[in-house]
């Protein structure tokens, strides 16, 4: 049995049988957010791994294989835009100017108010990439002098509360256009408000992974290199 839990084979039947469970008991549920696979698909996890004695560190490493195919599944997003690629070009300048809005909002808005609660220095870094998705937020941090495990869990909280709180709020606020919709979800909540996104149509989704795309990579490009002029002005000394 101590075998088993230990082998590569453990995490990753784990990991595919929760997410199974979640999506069941998402259909139930009616597609009801507070369910949402990634929320509930989490909560196995974390209750077994304790109990049979599995570390975090051991467990990312039995599922290695999914976090590489978090790449091409991040890939496999460009089919639906290319569907949707007549309505891309028609607003293609909105499109660039939010992107460039958007990602320094998420990036600013989160290191801002970490500092301003007092956050070391490293933890700042850590969650200047929060709104990005996962495989490349993992690589920016390393620029910011952050913890990846941290940034990964902001990543994923962030991409929780997005998909939890996008449909009130695009309610509240009369929003019914899906390129809309579609690119707040992606440019906030990446990869698992993009999955949200899909829910509500095709045109959505298509537009919320042009924004994960997007957001990606500014973040990716810009925030390497505003980090060493930014933190000594935050962190004097």
């Amino acid at each position: 049995m101590a075998d088993l839990v230990h082998s590569p084979l453990f995490g990753l039947l784990l990991t595919l049988a929760s997410y199974r469970l979640a999506t069941w008991l998402y259909g139930k549920v009616h597609s009801l957010p507070l369910f949402h696979p990634f929320i509930v698909a989490s909560i196995p996890v974390i209750v077994v791994l304790p109990l049979v004695g599995v570390s975090y560190t051991e467990y990312r490493d039995q599922t290695q294989v999914l976090s590489f195919l978090l790449g091409p599944a991040t890939v496999a997003l460009a089919w639906p835009l290319y569907r949707q690629l007549h309505t891309v070009r028609s607003v293609w300048r909105p499109i660039l100017i939010t992107t460039f809005i958007g990602a320094a909002l998420a990036a600013g808005m989160s290191v801002y108010l970490a500092w301003l609660l007092g956050a070391p220095e490293a933890v700042v870094g850590s969650l200047a990439p929060k709104s990005i998705t996962t495989p490349i937020a993992v690589e920016v941090v390393k620029s910011t002098g952050g913890y990846v495990s941290l940034a990964a869990g902001a990543v994923a909280i962030t991409g929780i509360v997005g998909a939890l709180v996008g449909g009130l709020v695009f309610r509240v606020l009369g929003v019914k256009d899906d390129r809309i919709r579609g690119f707040a979800l992606g440019l906030v909540a990446h990869a698992i408000g993009t999955a949200r996104a899909f829910e509500f149509s095709e045109k959505a989704g298509a537009f919320a992974g042009l924004a994960l795309g997007l957001t990606g990579l500014v973040t990716a490009l810009a925030l390497p290199w505003l980090w060493p002029m930014i933190s000594p002005w935050l962190f004097p000394g």
